[in-house]
């Protein structure tokens, strides 16, 4: 049902979309990008250029049960304020909402419209209504559920309409411009999840990553002092700072973390946009 404050769908201007060239120079654009600012930057533009202003991103390699795992081990990218995303997950908040339910056993497109037709239709929990009045929601959008590539990952992309737009209008619009939305959406989180992930639970220091990475190449601690003229204790010490950081027990824990990270190897880490 459309709301009061907003014009029918028959009222609404038509979203602007690209063509289908267009579309496709974008993706191309996205897969090409050298580092994650630009990705995302190329990104952020084609989906406002797709009528989609305010976009949310997450990405988790550490899943377990029902949740994202930590959500220090997670990786979030918003145009939306980024404090409020991430406290919607540090709080749990986010495992009480039916939206993630359905993002956590589907993949696809889901319009937002859904919540509203479960809700009326009486399948809904009562915590999930709780939570859905708790944090309203004032925009019309939809939510893509990517497929599961590597064990234990999980990510998820929602796509907000300007505010006067009303769902009815916003579900005619995807259903018109789906294969270039999710061509793009796909192409973006491929592409994301792939570059290492700067993850505020890895946050190493040059020195704590080389030795990690001799000790990933076959070093051992009496390696790393002849390659590098470090003292013994100055290994151990950037290796357990390193370990410290990543909250692991060992050294070989710290070099999967890294590597599911897509950190292991790199030099210079940047900083998440």
């Amino acid at each position: 049902m459309t709301s009061p404050l907003r014009p029918s769908a028959a009222e609404c201007a038509p979203l602007p979309a690209l063509d289908a060239a267009e579309a496709l120079r974008r993706v191309a654009a996205i897969a090409e990008a050298p580092d994650m600012e630009t990705a995302w930057a190329v990104f952020v533009a084609a989906a406002r250029a797709m009528g989609f202003e305010r976009i949310n991103y997450g990405y988790t390699r550490y899943r377990t049960g029902a949740g994202i795992g930590d959500p220090a081990d997670a990786m979030f990218l918003s145009t939306h304020a980024l404090e409020q995303v991430i406290a919607f997950h540090t709080t749990g908040l986010y495992l009480q909402s039916a939206d993630y339910r359905w993002t956590r056993d589907n993949c696809g497109a889901c319009s937002w419209g859904w919540v509203h037709e479960e809700r009326a239709a009486g399948r809904l929990s009562a915590q999930e209504i709780r939570t859905m009045d708790k944090l309203g929601r004032t925009r019309a959008g939809y939510t893509v559920s990517f497929p599961v590539g590597a064990p234990r990952s999980k990510g998820a992309m929602g796509l907000a309409a300007p505010r006067d737009v009303p769902q009815e209008a916003v579900d005619a619009h995807w259903q018109h411009h789906s294969d270039a939305l999710l061509a793009l959406t796909h192409i973006a989180h491929f592409k994301l999840s792939q570059l290492p992930l700067p993850v505020a639970a890895a946050q190493l220091t040059p020195r704590q990553r080389e030795c990690l990475q001799w000790i990933a190449d076959g070093k051992t601690q009496a390696d790393i002092t002849q390659i590098t003229g470090m003292a013994a204790s100055t290994v151990e010490r950037h290796l357990s700072r390193a370990r410290d950081h990543l909250r692991v027990e060992t050294t070989a824990q710290a070099i999967a973390k890294l590597a599911f990270l897509n950190q292991l190897w790199v030099t210079q880490l940047d900083e998440a946009p």
